[in-house]
């Protein structure tokens, strides 16, 4: 029984150690955190370029790391990207891993071919390849966007990456797109991936959402802008949406990820100036689909929750209903208008919705088969869609009685 006993003891023991055998020393891999994707110059090939992570950098060890570069950035020309890993082992001492990669940024050309579906999708074979890694579209080539990033406020680029996406689930203007969702979204449905620049073109004049990447007008600071989104249909790039555009397709899901957004609007009472304000959802956007009826009916009601952060006109909003009346209403006009604008434009140019739609739609049907037959895309093309937005405003500001400009001109 004893010599039973100690077999079975002896057996256990090596069974627990034997997970320790296809260890790696963590000095001995290289860590990439972003991958960045273009066209090669010859037909049906890539360049991939890859930012390795110094490890020793910003870490007990970087007092041995002072001259060190907190990063590594090289691009290997490849037929895919499991092959330009490979390669890379040509020049680089330590094992390749994808085991911490972040973000994958793909040169707007490349996004644009047809090419592009084929070749993230041939690389999910590899194990390490992270569905939640960051999908992001370079204006430029993604080569040239991943060498100009150089972060003043932020030396490591994984940390980078991972602080703007929070940044974005506060603010709204970039929508929060990884290689899951665009996996989820590649039968027809729209998918939208953060858009971005590190080359600049400011344009004036524009209110403060409405930009694309690259538009906003900045004097120093970082060289990248991220803002606005690439509309992706079917696995490939076919337009772009605005900051305001984008934040506008959060509103309009059922759940919708941004926190909370900052926008300003025109003072209805006073037109010359403009009242911003901070606005949430207080409860998921209710959706109606009726695809009994021809043309394919959707009611969109978006419940936003709303306080004023700053009223530059001075209007005394806190001691007159009919004000507070006037402003609910052309807020909610504007929000309105805009999002007809964006409906409008989706049927128009990109034939598809990126607001989950079709998963209210879905249901009405039996099988799967017959969902497909419908044709969503074509159906919402031709849609009749009627978007109201339903405004609460929870307060007007610090002080409960705002002084009027009378005041101030007896006071001055």
């Amino acid at each position: 029984m004893k010599r039973g006993l100690w077999a079975i003891g002896v057996l256990l023991f090596v069974l627990f150690l034997s997970g320790c055998g296809a260890r790696s020393e963590l000095e001995k891999q290289a860590f990439v955190v972003t991958i960045g994707l273009d066209k090669g110059e010859e037909e049906h090939q890539i360049e991939v370029t890859f930012q390795v992570a110094n490890p020793q950098v910003n870490t007990t060890q970087g007092a041995e790391a002072q001259n060190e570069k907190p990063s590594d950035t090289f691009t290997i020309t490849a037929d895919d990207l499991l092959s330009a890993k490979e390669l890379a082992q040509s020049s680089l001492s330590r094992e390749m891993t994808f085991s911490h990669l972040q973000t994958i940024i793909v040169g707007e050309d490349l996004a644009q071919d047809n090419l592009f579906h084929r070749i993230i999708s041939s690389a999910m074979i590899d194990p390490e390849m992270r569905r939640e890694a960051i999908m992001m579209v370079s204006k430029e080539p993604a080569q040239e966007f991943i060498n100009a990033n150089r972060p003043t406020m932020e030396t490591r680029p994984h940390k980078y990456y991972e602080f703007m996406e929070d940044s974005w689930r506060e603010t709204g203007y970039v929508p929060i797109s990884n290689l899951n969702i665009f996996f989820q979204r590649t039968d027809g449905e729209l998918f939208l991936a953060a858009y971005a620049t590190a080359q600049r073109d400011p344009k004036h004049g524009v209110d403060e959402d409405a930009f694309l990447a690259g538009e906003v007008p900045q004097k120093g600071g970082d060289p990248v802008q991220i803002i606005g989104s690439a509309v992706m249909h079917s696995g490939k790039m076919v337009g772009k949406l605005n900051g305001e555009e984008t934040r506008i397709a959060q509103l309009l899901r059922y759940h919708n990820l941004i926190k909370t957004m900052t926008a300003s609007f025109p003072d209805p009472n006073n037109e010359e100036y403009r009242i911003t304000v901070i606005m949430n959802q207080k409860s998921h956007t209710r959706i109606k689909v009726n695809t009994d009826q021809s043309p394919l009916k959707i009611e969109v009601e978006v419940p936003v929750r709303v306080q004023i952060n700053s009223n530059l006109s001075l209007v005394d909003y806190t001691t007159s209903k009919k004000k507070r009346d006037h402003l609910k209403k052309s807020i909610e006009k504007d929000m309105e208008k805009a999002s007809d604008s964006l409906i409008d434009k989706l049927q128009e140019e990109f034939v598809g919705e990126p607001f989950v739609w079709y998963a209210h739609a879905r249901k009405d049907f039996w099988t799967a088969k017959d969902y497909v037959d419908y044709n969503w895309g074509q159906k919402f093309k031709d849609a009749q869609v009627d978007i109201s937005y339903d405004v609460t405003i929870i307060n007007y500001g610090e002080q409960l009685r705002p002084p009027t400009l009378e005041k101030l001109d007896k006071e001055d």
